[in-house]
């Protein structure tokens, strides 16, 4: 493990060089990072942690108490002194005094300037950190898979490698013919019973994540004779005109890796599409060359938009508000007359991590944050389950997603507005501070993202690849 704690003794040094007015920065990528093992990368966290703590702005129950005390107080003072002198002003003069008051005592309860310049810098630090986590792969445990200093320097963003588009080519060229799956310990549960059974796969469904937002929010609050506005932070994310093509590829070889798989975990499937019909028929299209499927998934403060892909030549089952519904009672009760079942497969690849301080009162938090950052994991959409039977019932989901270590696109902020820096509102916003009412406050990141072909097939497909072989293993089982 690196040592830290040298790190750690040159800046103080640096920073009682400079005297006691100076404040040392902290520097997001560091000289000593590259060497980092994760336990290394979790004690900086830990020390980041402590720094962002330290410069929190979140207002404290007993920081709103003590201003909205002084808020009162200065009220009352102020109207004793004026009495009716003020007239029809008499009720904006005591609101603005008591309003003064206020911000004058939880600014020198908050944390100070350097505190809070100190703070974000750790912020920016700790985001660096755990994406170089995830480059380590360090939720697999251990000391984390060593970086080239290539791979390095693009977590770490002093480089920028040229990005090669996602194409139908790219992914034939980028991808080996053997990749090898990721652990599954503990990835799905769920159980199928399909022994003795002819099973149909009906669909074989992949959704890919090229957009969606999160978003993080406060609501405006009254306390004490105070009011405290709104805040509201909103980050969108999107794939411009996503290469159906390019993801078609992708599809089909994830769709041929599981039907090895299958084969050789025992499983008797059939892949064509039985005569008659079944319980659920597959009478959808999915995407295609210049006429795209989307769907949106919701998820917690977030959502995601979602492409709808199948192998080549296979339609889907149509789905509405429950799902896939009931299906043909009359054709379920043929089928386990005859021993036959089907099976519903999905997937999902997300190339986002949506981050959300979630919502709460204004009273004791005076910020909102979101953020969507790069992170490609494998699992199932929410409300939905990775393997559906369509006559026994048995249902198998994901307990956790497949996280695929690996840089394979990168996130522009292509716009950035906030309120606090529009002329317009500002204005507005102080009227309303002298009238006694808070101004609230909104901010919105759109950003692009650029798909490096190569890396996003080979890991999508890393990805994949992991979750059919947790997916045989169970289903393996269930027919024998």
């Amino acid at each position: 493990m690196v040592q830290v704690k040298q790190r750690w003794v040159v800046v103080a040094a640096c920073w009682a060089a400079g005297g006691a007015g100076s404040v040392w920065a902290v520097e997001r990528v560091q000289p000593a990072d590259a060497q980092l093992d994760c336990a290394g990368i979790a004690t900086e966290r830990e020390a980041m942690k402590k720094l962002i703590d330290a410069g929190s702005t979140e207002r404290t129950l007993g920081t709103a108490a003590a201003g909205g005390a002084a808020n009162v107080g200065a009220q009352v003072a102020t109207a004793q002194a004026a009495g009716g002198l003020f007239g029809a002003f008499g009720g904006l003069a005591t609101r603005l005094a008591g309003a003064v008051a206020q911000t004058t005592v939880e600014s020198k309860m908050a944390p100070d300037a350097a505190a809070q310049a100190k703070a974000a810098q750790a912020q920016a630090r700790d985001t660096f950190l755990t994406q170089l986590a995830q480059a380590k792969n360090c939720q697999a445990g251990g000391s984390g898979t060593a970086l080239s200093p290539e791979a390095f320097q693009q977590v770490a963003g002093l480089a920028t490698a040229p990005v090669v588009p996602l194409s139908a080519e790219a992914v034939a060229s980028a991808v080996p013919n053997d990749l090898t799956p990721l652990s599954t310990d503990g990835l799905v549960e769920g159980k199928i019973d399909l022994k003795g059974k002819r099973v149909h796969l009906t669909e074989y469904r992949v959704l890919f994540d090229v957009g969606g937002e999160v978003s993080g929010s406060t609501r405006a609050g009254y306390l004490f004779g105070t009011d405290y506005g709104a805040t509201r932070v909103t980050v969108t994310y999107k794939v411009p005109n996503p290469d159906v093509a390019a993801f078609q590829a992708i599809t089909d070889r994830a769709f041929a890796d599981f039907k090895a798989r299958m084969a050789a975990a025992g499983v008797d499937m059939v892949y064509d599409p039985p005569e008659g019909g079944g319980v659920y028929n597959a009478t959808e299209v999915a995407s295609q060359p210049g006429a795209p499927v989307f769907l949106k998934n919701n998820q917690g403060y977030g959502q995601r938009q979602m492409l709808v892909m199948a192998p080549t030549g296979m339609k889907l089952v149509p789905r509405g508000f429950a799902g896939i519904g009931a299906g043909d009672i009359g054709k379920r009760i043929d089928w386990s007359k005859k021993g036959w079942d089907g099976l519903s497969v999905t997937q999902t690849v997300n190339i986002a991590a949506l981050e959300s301080s979630g919502s709460g009162s204004a009273i004791l938090r005076r910020s909102s944050s979101a953020e969507a950052s790069s992170q490609l994991t494998v699992g199932n959409p929410p409300g939905e389950f990775a393997v559906q039977a369509h006559v026994g019932g048995g249902l198998v989901k994901f307990n956790r997603s497949v996280e695929v270590p690996g840089v394979f696109a990168q996130f522009r902020t292509v716009k950035d507005y906030d309120s606090n820096q529009d002329p317009t509102m500002r204005a507005l916003g102080v009227m309303q501070n002298m009238m006694g009412q808070a101004a609230n406050r909104s901010r919105r990141v759109d950003k692009e993202v650029d798909l490096d072909g190569p890396a996003m097939a080979r890991l999508s497909l890393q990805g994949l690849v992991t979750a059919n072989q947790a997916l045989a293993a169970v289903i393996g089982q269930g027919s024998r």
